[in-house]
């Protein structure tokens, strides 16, 4: 639901949830009040959030072992005590079958304690168990709701299940159940006339691959203005620590077409404004112009000898002089030099640094999880940073300045089909964020201002537009990934005039040579190599040695839209190649972009 027409009082709305969360973080009700605040706006990715840690509450609730037992029993005692649980709030989408298991608790009216006679406790405690009872079974009916909103309908389908275990034959839940089946049935019948809904296997059958809108939230007051001049300044004076011989500059970009890997009609005439680093002096064919380390890194492997810094292969032991650096404090945390020991030691290793439990997190995923456990746990790595030094995610210098290809406000009126969109599903980017922070020690409700979904939703939306991934040659997948936010700033080209490679720290290399990217509509200064004084910087999101569809469908993931540089263009009027085939030029994929 999007209340376009609404937006400034359901803002309101949004915002003093907010502030009562900051002040009472232990509030499952008022979690849920902002769910359907967050639902309203037009954000069902956001309120599936807000509903799953209002449901781990009511379990905080029930539970007096649990370790936020005690905050969250006493702020759900006072929530009791300032409002009794009569609206439709409390019982909608709930019908009269659930309604009447708390009926005793929601119809009985206790008595101020300093007058009358007061209720027995076995009644107190039957009303507080049937109110948190009913907590959850709100929570289930509302995350079903948001997660068939999103597109996750078997994360959805196993909450009405859940629901009807407590209540077994619940018209509500039996009804939202079959809602699901008939519209994933629906679906299918569209796309095959002959499927047969009988041979269903909700379980294993229904999609869980859905999508959430990819934008700047209004809320978010941590993205700078990236083209102001104190911005640009600063952008510039990290630039040249890492290029001197380059600088940061305002760019014009093509808008493109979000999502799509089709034939675009034409080359858009719509334009945006980047970021774009250009060469200040001229760069000689071959010469390393950008070298660039970054702690923002992480890999999914468990055991493999790779530095905890930098992600570097580590030395053989038989080419060591003398042994290398580790945490005393930790199994199996090496560094491959003295360097990166230090840089751990003060930007990230003291938030994670003897917690066990944490080291087989996202680790060793199977192929079609490797690329989501690369994410996960760059953002493992954003926490670790920001915890160690008291820095807001956001506000890391490895984090501000990243664009995430967010929605311009501008376009945030158009249709939903014409906004950005960031993969969503329920495992991914709710589940796993929260699990992964409580193994890092993090209370993910009074580290609210911090942990918030929507800030791990702008933090992935960065990383997928810029991290790169180094390969594992044999299987193919990736497994170990960065973000250098100087190299990212450079945009994409499929006629490239550098190349890169990755190991320990990013390099930018001037193509010349036989390293030339040469196509159809190429000039003569381009066949040259190297990069004149003023020239930009262009690098390269794909392999540039496939055909031009190839290339697109490698690279929208990065670029948010089908690719329309030069030879794009070029190649798909038939100006080169024919379109899938080869290039002469074989381009090494062992460092890539991940998508």
């Amino acid at each position: 639901m999007d209340n376009q027409g609404n937006q400034p009082a359901l803002l309101r709305e949004r915002n003093n949830h907010t502030h009562q969360l900051l002040e009472r973080p232990y509030s499952c009700i008022t979690y849920l009040r902002r769910a359907i605040s967050y639902e309203k706006l037009g954000y069902p990715d956001l309120a599936v959030g807000d509903a799953y840690r209002a449901l781990l509450l009511t379990d905080e609730i029930a539970d007096d072992s649990g370790e936020y037992h005690r905050q969250a029993f006493e702020t759900y005692e006072s929530d009791l005590n300032l409002e009794r649980p009569r609206d439709s709030f409390w019982v909608k989408p709930l019908d009269k079958g659930i309604e009447d298991k708390v009926s005793q608790g929601l119809n009985h009216d206790f008595e101020p304690k300093d007058s009358g006679p007061q209720p027995s406790p076995s009644d107190e405690e039957q009303y507080i168990d049937g109110i948190v009872q009913l907590l959850r079974l709100k929570c289930f009916a509302c995350l079903f709701e948001y997660l068939c909103q999103c597109g996750c309908l078997r994360s959805a389908y196993d909450y009405a299940e859940q629901g009807l275990q407590i209540d077994p034959g619940n018209s509500i839940f039996l009804d939202l159940r079959r809602k699901v089946i008939q519209k994933y049935s629906k679906f299918s019948l569209e796309k095959d006339p002959k499927w047969n809904n009988w041979t269903l296997n909700p379980v294993q059958e229904l999609p869980d691959q859905g999508s959430a809108r990819r934008e700047l939230y209004p809320w978010n007051d941590h993205e700078p203005d990236r083209f102001s001049e104190e911005s640009l300044k600063f952008l510039d004076n990290e630039m040249r620590k890492v290029a001197p011989k380059c600088e940061v500059r305002a760019v014009s970009l093509p808008v493109l077409e979000s999502g799509t890997t089709s034939k675009p009609s034409s080359k858009p005439s719509a334009t945006n404004t980047q970021l774009g680093v250009f060469a200040n002096e001229d760069i000689a064919p071959h010469e390393i112009l950008l070298q660039e380390r970054s702690p923002l890194t992480a890999n999914n492997r468990l055991h493999d000898p790779l530095c905890d810094a930098c992600s570097a292969p580590l030395p053989p032991i038989s080419a060591l002089k003398e042994p290398l650096p580790t945490c005393p404090d930790c199994d199996d945390i090496i560094f491959c030099s003295q360097t990166c020991f230090t840089l751990a030691t003060s930007l990230y290793h003291p938030a994670v640094c003897g917690k066990p439990d944490l080291e087989a997190v996202a680790k060793d995923p199977s192929p079609l999880a490797a690329t989501n456990a690369l994410y996960l746990l760059l953002l493992g790595r954003t926490f670790a940073l920001a915890e160690t030094q008291f820095i807001h995610p956001l506000d890391l210098p490895e984090t501000k300045y990243l664009w995430g290809d967010f929605t311009p406000p501008e376009q945030r009126q158009q249709q939903e089909n014409h906004l950005r969109q960031l993969p969503f599903t329920f495992e991914d980017n709710i589940l796993a964020p929260l699990h992964l922070l409580t193994k890092m020690d993090i209370d993910i409700f009074a580290a609210l201002p911090t942990t918030d979904t929507w800030i791990i939703s702008t933090l992935f939306a960065k990383f997928r537009g810029v991290a790169s991934a180094r390969m594992n040659p044999r299987t193919g997948m990736p497994e170990v990934c960065a973000v250098h936010p100087m190299w990212c700033l450079a945009n994409h080209s499929c006629a490239p005039n550098v190349k890169w490679e990755w190991s320990g720290e990013i390099k930018f290399e001037a193509r010349g040579g036989e390293d030339v990217v040469r196509w159809g509509g190429m000039g003569d200064r381009e066949g040259e190599g190297g990069i004149r004084k003023g020239e930009e910087v262009l690098s390269h999101y794909c392999d540039v040695g496939l055909g031009v569809r190839e290339r697109r469908e490698w690279a929208v993931g990065a670029l948010g839209g089908s690719c329309v540089c030069e030879r794009c263009v070029c190649e798909e009027g038939g100006g080169a190649e024919e379109d899938g085939e080869r290039s002469k030029m074989e381009e090494d994929r062992s460092d890539v972009l991940i998508r």
